[in-house]
């Protein structure tokens, strides 16, 4: 089985005592975190932050500490001889504050929203990220620390 890694940042911004979550629309009913892969020589979180800028043109944010979730999931995919692969990939997160900043998806992106945690809980496509930001928001909320 092949492991892949991805990393990534769950922002949020609050606006007065509202708490909005910034998720990225990929096509269809996909909406996701900010995230990608590692380069070589990066730190977790160095991946983290250059995909956000990459992804978002964000480039300030204030990461915020205890908090470091994620989740593992197999999937199949077909490789060039038309074969399946089992792959295992584990998608790792850190939380971003951010103030007022303006958002320019890349071209990977259809669009971007700030979401009420309601709302982003429905918009989220997999579970497991629907369950990650259920552990973000009572991290914010509560402060429970939350490190892998």
């Amino acid at each position: 089985m092949l492991r892949k890694k991805t990393i990534g940042l769950i922002i949020f911004k609050k606006q007065g005592p509202a708490i909005r979550y910034l998720l990225l629309h990929h096509g269809g009913d996909y909406w996701n975190f900010p995230k990608g892969r590692q380069e070589p020589g990066e730190t977790e979180l160095q991946t983290a932050l250059r995909e956000l800028q990459e992804e978002t043109g964000i480039a300030e944010v204030k990461v915020v500490d205890g908090f470091k979730d994620g989740y593992d999931y197999d999937f199949d995919t077909k490789i060039e001889n038309g074969e399946k692969q089992q792959i295992n990939k584990t998608a790792i997160f850190f939380l971003g504050e951010v103030g007022e900043t303006a958002v320019e998806v890349s071209h990977e992106h259809l669009d971007f929203g700030w979401f009420d945690y309601e709302t982003a809980l429905k918009r989220l496509f997999y579970q497991n990220g629907r369950d990650l930001l259920k552990r973000a928001h009572k991290f914010i909320v509560a402060g429970e620390e939350i490190v892998l």
